[in-house]
């Protein structure tokens, strides 16, 4: 799924590990709100499943544990662990902010050899309580910014249909401050009002789509990756 989502960066290595170099994302452009967002949405979708999954194997491990059949559970939660954090290095890859791969303690997949390494907990602790809560604003937030653009664009459009109600935008301003009445051009100054908003969401897009891009990246590289993930560029190159 994520090598045909977001195949525009070319893949660097052949094999397992990934260099930790530095990133290779798109430039700053209009062109690259596309694989931004891919990104974003694709690492948004991972992980609320991963936070779903571990948090239910976390606590039916945690609860069977007195009986000995949560240590195995435990050691699945892990290994499940570690299989969404592969997919989230490849996204990274995809994106062009490549990671290496770590090293598992002993090198071995075996469910009770997990429940000692510390790099397993890592990749835990980055799907349920950190991935999750910062993938939901890194993914709303230019969502968000991205829709408010069209709509206040096309606000002209549709805004004829919407129910009557209070005057709103630059109508409120001119009838509150300047007492000059708008009544007969109240949709007109509305429009004016819309389509400068949506216009400037619009200019700013790709800088808040970045800027999300680079800060669940970044908290990616640093929780996911091998020896010298943590390297960072400019957002804008």
């Amino acid at each position: 799924m994520t090598t045909q989502t977001l195949a525009r960066v070319p893949r660097t290595t052949t094999g397992a590990a990934a260099p930790a170099g530095g990133w290779t994302v798109p430039p700053l452009s209009w062109r690259s709100i596309g694989p931004d967002l891919a990104y974003l949405t694709a690492g948004f979708f991972v992980t609320l499943v991963s936070f779903i999954l571990l948090v239910i194997l976390f606590t039916l491990g945690v609860s069977t544990l007195v009986l000995w059949v949560g240590a195995p559970v435990l050691g699945l939660m892990l290994l499940t662990a570690t299989g969404f954090a592969r997919e989230n290095r490849e996204l990274l890859r995809c994106w062009g902010a490549p990671v290496s791969e770590p090293a598992y303690r002993g090198g071995s997949r075996h469910l009770l050899t997990m429940l000692v390494d510390p790099r397993a907990w890592l990749e835990v602790l980055h799907g349920t309580l950190v991935a999750f809560p910062l993938r939901i604003v890194t993914f709303v937030v230019p969502v968000t910014w991205a829709a408010g653009a069209l709509g206040g664009l096309t606000w002209f459009l549709w805004g004829h249909f919407l129910p009557p109600g209070d005057y709103h935008g630059l109508a409120w301003v001119l009838l509150t401050f300047t007492d000059v009445d708008v009544d007969g051009s109240r949709y007109l100054l509305e429009s004016v009002a819309m389509f400068v908003s949506g216009a400037a969401l619009l200019v700013t897009a790709p800088l808040v789509t970045r800027l999300s891009a680079h800060a669940d990246a970044s908290v990616a590289r640093a929780l996911l990756g091998g020896p010298g993930a943590g390297g960072a560029r400019e957002i804008g190159r």
